[in-house]
Order: structure tokens, then C-alpha cells, then sequence
């Protein structure tokens, strides 16, 4: 289906939304509220799960002006967390080394929620909030939607359906529908103080809050129009990692590679190495080896939709959390290595912020860098393959770099990564379709 031409007044509207959101100059909640917003009222004549858009005069509309839209009434839903963990099975699908597919069953837990998802028509433009929640057996989650509604969890290439906040959904009924939003219910510490005794005392409990994401969609796949997302999240990209090293630069954070030089003016260090970083870190490999040019464009999709939120609660189960995925040990062992640079004190949050933890990233390219000059000198700082060194040492360990470079340094006959870690294979895998397709 295609959207009719704005009118020139509407198009130079959108135009502005689009500078200000690709440049990053204001946050998507500020732009919602210089944007005009459609009347939203409960309809009375329908399930009390459901919110509708009322407004029926037609109108022209962009994608990025429908995810820039107020929230109000999706951040109105209750959402909750059950009592109790719950198992479930899904496929995991990879690949083995002699190329050959493997699927395995994977048992995994969750605890069942109730949350809000904020639907579009596609062909009005008109928006609709209801309330959902998950239901767990043994072969999956599925949803659970108010009357007239048939909400379904879509397996993607990997294997993964229930991805938490941001699951993959298809809109069965109403027709020309699709998520857009989820306000999804998570756990988060907050410090509260109590009088005992008639003393203050601080405590840490767990509360349920509501987190605002734009999951992934299939309908930011099929239109010509929604490309602009890829644009906005490479955008993005850049700019953060633009930010990171100005921040490095203003705060004088000398390199440990070579000292004397400031880490932020290292020739050898290029933006490019950590503008592929959430790329690499976020783009699964299965999914890369099926249908890499997907598989890129999803994470920046995912980017341009969601700017600084991008993962920012992602944690996998070696701790290692944020859109690039550092671990607790790694972030305290930067902080301690150049306090110039001044990174957050608490980890969830430094790793969570992007400024923040790509400055990380930044130092830590340095300080392994710093072991590559140690170790084979100067001159490794110019090796064309450099960034593929580092990219090894961030996603495994130096010492596995090491040791395969001393087995295959100075032989062009060998590629250089024969002795890193299965895992590292892939990070290679990906980091040259990246760099061979120039992206982002």
C-alpha cells in the first residue's frame, strides 16, 4: 500500500521532524510534545483493554512522526509481573563447522506480564492502545488480546520468539495493523528511606515499572518509506560515537598505546571501528550468516526507532549488558585505568548509556591496542587487519589474539584467526561483511 503526498505545508513538517531526530538535537519525548496529537479517548463501546484513536478526518502521516507521538495513554496501562517462574521451550538454530543447520531445543524461563502495546492502522493512520498479557506452557508464550483482537509471536530466523520488550508481533486482526510500541513491565532496584526508630534508613526494594520500546517490525521491512529508520539509526551511530570521542578529548584522557598522545587523536583508533561495534554486538549470527544485509538493517532499524532506549536493559547471561555489551569486571577495569575519562560510577547505568559506555569502548581499543605495541611494536598500529585484532580482543580476550598472531604473524599463507574462540569466529565473520559492504 502507498501513502498519497503530503501536502508541501505537512512535508515541510515532516522534513523538520526527520533533521531533528537524525541529528539527535532534541530527544524523541521532546519532539512528541511539539508535535500535534490526535485526540485519544477510551471507547465506550468496546472492551475496557482497548484505547482508541478517535479522530476521524483523514490525514497525511510518517513513521517517524507516529513513533514520536505522545505516550500518554499507553503509559497509563498497568502493567505487572507475575509471582512465578514459568518454563518454556523454543528452537535455537545454528550452524555447525562444517556448515551444516543444527536446531536444538532450548528450556528457558520468564514470569507471565500484562503490558500495553500501541497499534497502527497502516491504511488511516489511526492508533489504538490495548492491554495484553503473556500465558507460558511448555512449547512457548503466546498473547492473550482483548475481544477482536489476535495478537501472535513471530519466530525470527534464529529461532527466538519471546524476546521481551522487543518480540517480534504480528497483527492477525484487525487487518492493517501492526505494533508499533509496547509498554513492557520490568523489575528495577529503587532506594526508598524508612524511619526506624525515628531514624532514616535507606533501603533497596524491587518495584514494576513500565519501560517504553519500539520493537522490531515487519511492516519497517515492507515499506519503502520506513528506509528513513536505517538512515536515522546510522545517523545515530555516528554521531554518538562523534560525541564519545569529543567528550575524551575535552577531558584530556591520555592514551595508554602511546603515551603522550591523547586517546581521542589516535589516528589508529578510527570512528569506523566503533560505529560497527553495536552492529556487531547486536546482530546475531545466525541471522547474519542467513540473510546479513537483514540482519544489519534490523539493528539499525531498531537504532533509529529507538535512539538512546537501544538495548539499553540488555543483559545476556555473562552479565555482559548495554548495546555493546560490556561486562561488570571490564567497565570497573576502565574506570580504574583512566579516571580522566570520568564514566559513570554505577555500571548498569554507564553500561546502559551509549555516550557513556561507547567512551568505554574507546579505552578499551586503547589498552588493548596498548598490549599489541608491547608485544609486537609500533608498527601494529598501521596493520591493515588492526581493527580486527581489537575486535577479536573485545569480544574474547587479548591473550587469544596473542597467541594466534604468534602463530600466523609474518606467513600471508594463514588467516591470522585460526586459534581464536568458536565465538570469535563469528565476531569475525560479521566484522568483514561489515567492513567489505562499508557500514554503516
Amino acid at each position: 500500500m502507498k501513502i498519497k503526498n503530503s501536502p508541501d505545508c505537512v512535508r515541510f513538517l515532516f522534513a523538520a521532524v526527520f533533521v531533528i531526530i537524525a541529528f539527535g538535537a532534541v530527544g524523541c519525548a521532546r519532539i512528541s510534545n511539539a508535535l500535534p496529537v490526535k485526540n485519544i479517548e477510551i471507547n465506550n463501546n468496546s472492551s475496557s483493554d482497548v484505547i482508541q484513536n478517535t479522530n476521524s478526518q483523514a490525514y497525511q502521516w510518517s513513521i517517524l512522526y507516529k513513533l514520536s507521538e505522545k505516550d500518554d495513554e499507553l503509559a497509563k496501562i498497568p502493567v505487572s509481573i507475575g509471582p512465578r517462574e514459568k518454563n518454556y521451550y523454543e528452537n535455537r538454530i545454528s550452524f555447525r563447522n562444517n556448515g551444516m543447520e543444527s536446531v536444538t531445543r532450548k528450556r528457558l524461563s520468564d514470569k507471565e506480564r500484562v503490558l500495553g502495546l500501541k497499534l497502527l492502522n497502516v491504511k488511516t493512520g489511526k492508533i489504538q492502545i490495548i492491554k495484553v498479557s503473556t500465558k507460558i506452557t511448555s512449547d512457548g508464550v503466546s498473547i492473550v488480546s482483548p475481544d477482536g483482537y489476535q495478537i501472535n509471536i513471530v519466530e525470527r530466523p534464529n529461532g527466538i520468539k519471546w524476546n521481551l520488550w522487543n518480540t517480534l508481533y504480528r497483527v492477525s486482526a484487525p487487518k492493517d495493523t501492526v505494533v508499533i510500541k509496547n509498554n513492557f513491565p520490568r523489575e528495577e532496584k529503587i532506594t526508598v528511606t524508612k524511619i526506624v526508630n525515628g531514624n532514616p534508613k535507606k533501603e533497596t526494594k524491587k518495584v514494576t515499572m513500565g519501560f517504553m520500546y519500539i520493537p522490531h517490525s515487519e511492516y519497517f521491512e515492507q515499506k519503502e518509506e520506513n528506509k528513513v529508520l536505517i538512515k536515522v539509526g546510522s545517523d545515530y551511530v555516528k554521531k554518538i560515537v562523534n560525541d564519545a570521542f569529543s567528550l575524551l578529548r575535552e577531558r584530556g584522557v591520555e592514551s595508554k598505546a602511546f603515551p603522550g598522545e591523547l586517546v581521542a587523536d589516535l589516528k589508529a583508533l578510527s570512528p569506523k571501528f566503533f560505529e560497527r561495534l553495536p552492529l556487531l554486538e547486536q546482530g546475531d549470527l545466525t541471522e547474519f550468516m542467513l540473510e546479513p544485509q537483514r540482519t544489519v538493517d534490523r539493528a539499525l532499524t531498531i537504532l533509529g526507532a529507538n535512539r538512546e532506549s537501544s538495548w539499553k536493559h540488555t543483559c545476556n547471561r555473562a552479565d555482559a549488558c548495554g548495546w555493546i555489551q560490556f561486562t561488570p569486571g571490564t567497565y570497573s577495569y576502565m574506570k580504574q585505568s583512566y579516571p580522566l575519562a570520568q564514566l559513570m560510577p554505577n555500571f548498569e547505568e554507564g553500561a546502559g548509556n551509549h555516550i557513556n559506555s561507547m567512551m568505554a569502548a574507546i579505552l578499551l581499543h586503547d589498552s588493548n591496542l596498548a598490549g599489541l605495541v608491547r608485544k609486537y611494536g609500533e608498527n601494529i598500529a598501521n596493520d591493515p587487519r588492526l581493527e580486527e585484532y581489537l575486535a577479536a580482543s573485545y569480544n574474547g580476550s587479548p591473550r587469544w589474539v596473542w597467541k594466534s598472531l604468534d602463530a600466523t604473524l609474518g606467513n600471508t599463507f594463514y588467516d591470522w584467526t585460526k586459534h581464536l574462540r568458536t565465538e570469535t569466529h563469528g565476531f569475525m565473520f560479521k566484522l568483514r561483511y561489515l567492513v567489505e559492504n562499508k557500514l554503516p
